[in-house]
């Protein structure tokens, strides 16, 4: 083949259907570069409705959640209350037991003092009928 001559006109030809077959794949290639750009436009604006979404539904899961939240601290509150009633009741039963220890220890104490009025009483009951015994058998 390197020793065919190839025409002038034939070479003419040869380049204008090159010339035509860049040109085709030129075509080509700017058709799938649009159709790929509008792939990625299409993905970008799913994407960006699914971002869209996706926010929406945070913000209603915050808010559901900071209501929950307010719901929660409601009921700590509610329950808060409630053992400052039971604290109040057990100082009130605190109290009460304090009246009742004091009056157990004035009551220990009278006893105290009553056992030592009737020793101090029946010490010299005690005396007078020993000495009336030790003056009947010694002196009788």
């Amino acid at each position: 083949m390197a020793d065919e001559y190839v025409r002038t006109g034939e070479f003419g030809e040869f380049v204008r259907r090159m010339d035509e077959r860049f040109d085709h794949v030129e075509q080509l290639a700017s058709q799938r570069f649009e159709a790929t750009n509008q792939r990625f436009l299409h993905v970008e604006k799913r994407m960006e409705q699914g971002f869209t979404h996706a926010e929406k539904a945070r913000e209603q899961n915050f808010t559901h959640l900071n209501q929950r939240l307010d719901d929660t601290n409601r009921r700590f509150d509610g329950v808060d209350q409630r053992f400052d009633g039971v604290d109040r009741r057990f100082d009130t039963v605190d109290r009460r037991f304090d009246a009742v220890d004091r009056r157990f220890d004035n009551m220990q104490a009278e006893i105290r003092s009553l056992r030592t009025m009737t020793l101090a009483l029946h010490i010299p009951v005690v005396v007078a009928i020993l000495g009336a015994v030790g003056k009947y058998l010694f002196f009788n």
